[in-house]
């Protein structure tokens, strides 16, 4: 059975599976516009961009940008130039018309203008353009440089294109795109897996408990995934991050489908990774990784009525939050939020960019991600929508949309979107460490050293910190609690400000003559800081700073100290914050006041010692499927036997003109 086949069967096995075990109370968002104030999530629009190889093969598959981003980052591909510069470009137009194409080339240093042109020539049908660009000899060889490929169509006056290009002698591309897809294609037939032993470099260390991820160093039945018996369901489109004349990094992004024991099937996003030199016609592969993640659906995925299993994943690191009172858990797997109601026993597909009708090569990319804010004991949610918007209001924007989510009418609605000019692996450090909407309506957010707060009634913003550089602030496990250097000093403090934003209250903590602070982090909602003489304090030659602290103290969200941490003759020289505890790296004091080392100790806290009742991210393992993760929840579900699935009714966009408020002010 070829893979569109298993991929038909699968999808006839869960539709009718879908139909007998669960009810469903939404089919689908509404994509229709809803008033003149407001309109619903649209299908995604924009067409997909990937260049040709001499010999056919497709290859860098580029997004759609509808709004001009900061160029330099957006280069994650590499595309190596034919000799002759002609680089052939193919447009998947997903039933879009073709009106222009045009191109520019730029340096990456200072993104000074190298060649600005029209192309005149392309052809065009129903489903995909051929063009092909003329690039001017105004490059060096062995040089990067930025191409930025710019279509207009009837819906979108201009889209822009990004990949990094370089020109030189003949770099082989096909030779080295038909080896990793081979190498690919070995994982997933059984009757090629043992051609996979002279490429692997199979250790003791290699981990073979994870199908979710594997490395060179994994046995062969890890990297051909056991029994579990998975069939690309995808097309395999390589994308190039680098390339010389010996070496490639390349990746292969793409889904797999593979049976369940429940007789249905469950699909899984790859995302495979090479290393390969070359060396005159002989190929070798130097490093391997693949990351595999389960799509969570809602079926046969109860374990009990306290267990949800997420399948099988790359990692542990699941964003899920419970409301006070247990009733309500929201989670996210694969970029998609779902909120389980324990005491109905209702699931609700709360937010995805998926969408039914569509192959989700666009709406599935990887350029963003769901951050849970807040989970009521109504139910109700805020949330932010981080990175590339792949299609509603923004589509082919990269921002942040801050979204709420109300239970009872089943609706999500955009409360503020903040449109950003970065790239997706920029936005992830700058923007977002705190984000927070307290019931005043005030929404905090963190962009890069400055902290927001912005009236959601009033779309008034207003500065509340400044300058805060990474080590002079710690921010609380719930994020409405901020602790920071007035001074922004790591190492030369005398005063520590904690601010709360829910009830906008706040506390000072002040050091005494002689003596500096240092703000160390949290634990839960607990402040931890050290203490330390200030003339024990030393700027080192290679620019570090020794701060022996005498004491470390832990204070309460309600501003009392908890635990006070002090030994005669005991420094500590450095504190790290792991999970529910302290670790503490201490030294003592010679008589000549120089310090050596001595024991670690540990700080527990309060909460570590009590038992337990909150969400908690584990995992099971299987013979058939080793690891999974699974969530245990706060509190059980009441009728684990008969759990209702629907979908949130839409998605409401307000037309927003104070959208770029932040970015103005």
């Amino acid at each position: 059975m070829d893979n569109r086949e298993n991929a038909t069967y699968k999808y006839i096995i869960l539709a009718v599976a879908f139909m007998v075990t669960v009810v469903v109370t939404f089919i689908s968002m509404n994509y229709e516009t809803s008033a003149i104030s407001t309109m619903t999530m649209t299908q995604a629009t924009l067409p997909v961009v990937m260049m040709q190889t001499e010999e056919g093969q497709l290859f860098n598959r580029l997004y759609g940008y509808t709004q001009k981003v900061d160029a330099s980052m957006m280069g994650e591909t590499l595309t190596p130039l034919p000799t002759d510069k002609k680089l052939s470009v193919v447009v998947d137009l997903y039933g879009q018309e073709l009106e222009g194409v045009s191109y520019k080339v730029r340096d990456l240093s200072d993104l000074s203008l190298i060649e600005n042109t029209k192309v005149e020539d392309y052809t065009q049908d129903e489903s995909r353009a051929d063009v092909v660009l003329n690039i001017k000899n105004l490059i060096d060889n062995n040089k990067e440089y930025l191409l930025e490929v710019t279509i207009s169509t009837k819906k979108q006056e201009e889209i822009y294109y990004y990949t990094r290009i370089i020109s030189g002698t003949d770099f082989q591309v096909q030779d080295k795109l038909n080896y990793v897809l081979e190498l690919n294609s070995y994982a997933y037939d059984q009757t090629q897996l043992k051609n996979l032993t002279q490429y692997l470099e199979t250790t003791s260390s290699g981990d073979n408990s994870n199908f979710g991820k594997v490395n060179i160093h994994s046995k062969q039945s890890q990297v051909g995934w056991g029994e579990l018996g998975p069939f690309i369901e995808s097309d395999r489109i390589p994308s190039i991050t680098q390339i010389g004349q010996e070496t490639a990094e390349i990746t292969i992004d793409y889904m797999v489908g593979a049976e369940n024991d429940n007789n249905s099937y469950d699909t899984y996003r790859v995302k495979d990774y090479y290393k390969i030199r070359q060396s005159g016609s002989k190929l070798y592969l130097l490093d391997y990784e693949r990351e595999a993640g389960q799509y969570f659906d809602g079926q046969n995925d109860f374990l009990s009525s306290s267990k949800i299993n997420l399948g099988i994943q790359p990692d542990t690191d699941v964003m899920a939050q419970a409301s006070d009172n247990g009733q309500y858990t929201a989670f996210v797997s694969r970029n998609t939020l779902w909120e389980l109601d324990s005491d109905n026993s209702e699931l609700t597909k709360v937010f995805s960019f998926d969408a039914e009708d569509s192959d989700n090569i666009r709406e599935r990319g990887s350029q963003h991600e769901i951050r849970i804010m807040s989970v009521s004991d109504e139910g109700s949610l805020y949330f932010l929508i981080c990175g590339y918007m792949s299609r509603g209001a923004h589509e082919g924007e990269m921002g942040i949309s801050l979204c709420s989510y109300n239970y009872g009418e089943n609706v999500v609605q955009e409360e503020l979107y903040l449109p950003v000019d970065v790239s997706y692996e920029s936005m992830e450090e700058r923007i977002g460490g705190i984000a927070y909407v307290n019931d005043n309506n005030l929404f905090y957010i963190l962009i890069d050293d400055t902290l927001y707060a912005i009236n959601l009634i009033s779309r008034e913003v207003m500065t509340e910190v400044s300058g805060l550089a990474q080590g002079t602030y710690a921010v609380s496990k719930g994020r409405n609690m901020i602790a920071y250097s007035e001074n922004h000093s790591q190492y030369d403090t005398d005063s520590i400000r904690i601010f709360n934003m829910q009830d906008g209250t706040d506390y000072t903590i002040r050091a005494d003559a002689g003596e500096k602070l240092k703000v160390l982090g949290y634990i839960n909602s607990d402040f931890i800081y050290g203490i330390a003489d200030a003339e024990d304090i030393v700027s080192e030659g290679d620019g570090n700073t020794f701060f022996p602290m005498y004491q470390v103290n832990i204070m309460a969200s309600d501003y009392t100290m908890q635990k006070e941490y002090n030994e005669p003759g005991i420094y500590v020289s450095n504190a790290i914050v792991d999970k529910l505890r302290v670790n503490l790296y201490r030294v003592v004091k010679n008589a000549d006041g120089s310090f050596s080392e001595t024991t670690m100790d540990q700080l527990i806290n309060r909460e570590e010692n009590s038992t337990s009742d909150g969400l908690v991210i584990d995992t099971i393992s299987t013979t058939n499927r080793k690891t999974e993760v699974i969530l245990v929840l706060k509190k059980a579900i009441s009728n684990v036997n008969n759990i209702t699935v629907r979908y949130s009714d839409k998605m409401i966009f307000k037309k927003d003109e104070t959208s770029d408020l932040l970015m103005k002010h």
